[in-house]
C-alpha cells in the first residue's frame, strides 16, 4: 500500500551491532554497481549456474550467497526501472505468488539510498516453508532487489548474515 511507504515510521538503516559468526571474516564481493561482502559460513554462488537456476524471480542476479542451512541472499536487477513512488507496491505484488503474512512496507536506507522492505512468509507446493526479507531501492537508473529467503526456524540467523552484508554494502 502506498499509504504505508509515506507514513511516518522508523527508518531501517544497516547496524553496526553485527558481528560476525564464528570467529570467521567476511569475504569481499565486488559487482559492476555495488561492493559488500560474503558472511561468514557462507558462499558465494554468482557464477554457479545451477544454484542461480535454482533461484525464482524476475531481472538479472547480480549477487547471490548461500548459506549451509539452505538460506540464500541475492541481489537482482528488476527487468524495468520501477518508480520511487511504486517501490511499496511492487514489493507487495509477492501476494500474487502466494506469498503470505506480508508485514507493512518499511523505509529503509542502504548506503545512503532510500527504499523499501516487507518481510512475508511463503510455502511452495513441495517443500519448507521459507520466510523472506525482501527490500527495494533505486540507484544508477536500475531497481535493486535484494531478498533473504530461508526456512523459517533459520530465518533468525539467516537475517544477521544479511545484514552484514547490508552493513558493508557500498554503492560503485
Amino acid at each position: 500500500m502506498l499509504t504505508a511507504c509515506g507514513s511516518p515510521g522508523t527508518t531501517v538503516t544497516p547496524s553496526s551491532s553485527i558481528s560476525p559468526s564464528g570467529g570467521s571474516t567476511p569475504h569481499p564481493f565486488s559487482a559492476k554497481a555495488f561492493s559488500t561482502v560474503v558472511p561468514p559460513g557462507w558462499t558465494d554462488a554468482t557464477t554457479n549456474q545451477s544454484a542461480l537456476s535454482s533461484v525464482t524471480g524476475s531481472g538479472p542476479i547480480v549477487m547471490l550467497f548461500e548459506a549451509v542451512d539452505g538460506g540464500h541472499i541475492d541481489a537482482r536487477t528488476a527487468p524495468q526501472p520501477i518508480a520511487d513512488d511504486q517501490l511499496a507496491q511492487y514489493l507487495e505484488s509477492v501476494s500474487q505468488s502466494g506469498a503470505t503474512d506480508l508485514s507493512t512496507a518499511e523505509p529503509i536506507n542502504i548506503d545512503g539510498v532510500s527504499g523499501v522492505m516487507i518481510t512475508y512468509t511463503l510455502t511452495p507446493s513441495a517443500g519448507v516453508t521459507a520466510k523472506n526479507e525482501d527490500m527495494v531501492v533505486n540507484e544508477g537508473g536500475d531497481t535493486y532487489d535484494i531478498v533473504l529467503n530461508t526456512a523459517t526456524a533459520n530465518f533468525t540467523t539467516d537475517q544477521a548474515a544479511l545484514q552484514t552484508v547490508l552493513n558493508n554494502w557500498k554503492w560503485a
